[in-house]
């Protein structure tokens, strides 16, 4: 999957204010790493140091009156700093913008999340937010910092919860190995589970919630902790249901 220049506009904000101002070379390396580009992206100019992806990051600065990077940032020597617009449109994202970095999507995830999440910040929708599977799925854990966001995120979870029992006579089994939190442990395991979120699940505003919510059903799925963590051991490049269940003895 190519990376377009547009899904590196918000991560770069993000690396300029985490790093208060950085460097085009060390924007370079930092987003070599976040998106781990590969094939076409990663093949070196002809005459050049730079890959393709690179010479993308590099254009960040050359189309800078049309990418809006202008509007956003100051560049002086080559240092990347926020301007007070960029400051305001980092904020109104920073939700969706840290999610996606804390929870290392795969490269391809975080491409399509990014450039999704700036195409509708530019239309100026409100309440959007992109639900990671760590938000809606581990017991306790809450990465999204808004109460809008966990009452979703809830939602959601308590969602998919009820979906899997009713496809497995009342329990909750893993979908890689079939464990079965309540057969092992009794009361205490019943309705614990992790749920794989194998994309980030994009909402509009609370009205057209209810209607995301069969939508997101078909992207999770429940996996014991054991599973779930085999599948994110690489952080780069999770695995999927299948390659997981094809290793397993």
């Amino acid at each position: 999957m190519r990376i377009p220049e547009k899904a590196l506009i918000l991560p770069t904000l993000y690396l300029i204010k985490k790093n208060d101002g950085i460097s085009t070379s060390d924007l370079i390396k930092e987003l070599t790493a976040l998106f781990n580009p590969t094939g076409e992206d990663a093949e070196i100019l002809d005459k050049r140091n730079d890959t393709k992806f690179s010479q993308k990051v590099r254009n960040l600065t050359s189309h800078r009156n049309y990418n809006k990077m202008a509007l956003y940032t100051t560049l002086i020597d080559s240092v990347y700093n926020l301007t007070e617009a960029g400051e305001k449109f980092l904020d109104k994202n920073i939700i969706q913008i840290e999610t996606l970095f804390l929870n290392k999507f795969s490269p391809e995830t975080l491409t399509t999340a990014f450039k999704q999440q700036l195409d509708i910040s530019e239309t100026n929708l409100t309440n959007h937010f992109i639900y990671p599977e760590d938000t809606i799925i581990t017991e306790g854990q809450q990465t999204t910092r808004t109460i809008i966001g966990r009452k979703r995120s809830k939602k959601l979870r308590d969602a998919a919860i009820k979906y899997y029992k009713s496809k497995s006579n009342g329990t909750l089994r893993c979908a890689v190995c079939d464990f079965c939190f309540e057969e092992h442990y009794e009361n205490i395991g019943n309705d614990f589970i992790e749920i794989h979120h194998e994309k980030p699940i994009a909402q509009i505003s609370d009205e057209e919630f209810e209607a995301h919510i069969d939508d997101a059903l078909s992207s999770v799925k429940p996996l014991c902790a054991n599973c779930h963590r085999m599948i994110h051991r690489n952080p780069q490049k999770p695995l999927t249901i299948d390659e997981l269940k094809s290793l397993l003895k």
